[in-house]
């Protein structure tokens, strides 16, 4: 189905912003497998991909009211779905039944074998992501979060405030979790809660 016009666009969503549920189904339509697509890259699973372009649209739904007409449709609910796969993987660093859930799901169809080279792989892509870090950003998530040292401690041996440290530390995590989102890596919806849980990179 080709994408609306942008008055068309601008009806539906006045529509949808009346309570009319067959403007909501038109958008679903027409966006749910380009939105679909920009999920399952970024958790590499269809189950989950599934999963969470039903909570992306149940979110359009919930938040109908404060949807602007006047902005672009698209840009917005990408953002949505962007929103939605971080929440997850939040959730899922922090909530061991639902890991449980993921690591039946991979290893009923993978092989032991292929969970040794997933550790492998983990390892060797945090390698790559920290070394990719600025110099004293990379020297304080090693400090932090590998060595584990307190902030005071880190601050003290790089003479920064526990503050910059901190500030550094947020930085870290978020250009570590963009390259591994980025990395393409078939297993991502396993690997990330690994590095989640092990170095708080929702720090």
């Amino acid at each position: 189905m080709s994408e609306l016009y942008p008055n068309d666009e601008k009806t539906s969503l006045l529509q949808l912003k009346n309570d009319d549920q067959k403007a909501f189904e038109h958008l679903y339509q027409l966006y749910s497998s380009r939105i679909y697509g920009k999920i399952l890259k970024l958790t590499k699973s269809e189950i989950i991909a599934g999963e969470l372009l039903q909570d992306t649209f149940v979110k359009v739904w919930e938040k109908r009211q404060l949807i602007n007409e006047e902005f672009p449709f698209k840009a917005w609910l990408y953002r949505v779905a962007e929103n939605e796969v971080y929440m997850f993987y939040r959730k899922l660093a922090r909530d061991r039944k639902l890991q449980e859930y993921i690591i039946e799901t991979f290893e009923e169809s993978h092989s032991p074998t292929e969970g040794n080279f997933l550790l492998k792989e983990s390892n060797e892509l945090l390698h790559r992501a920290v070394k990719m870090l600025p110099q004293q950003c990379r020297q304080v998530f090693t400090l932090c979060r590998i060595e584990g040292r307190s902030y005071e401690e880190t601050g003290s041996l790089l003479g920064i405030s526990p503050s910059t440290v901190s500030n550094h530390l947020v930085k870290a995590g978020k250009s570590i979790r963009n390259y591994i989102l980025e990395s393409g890596r078939e297993h991502i919806s396993l690997i990330l809660p690994f590095f989640y849980l092990q170095f708080s990179l929702f720090c």
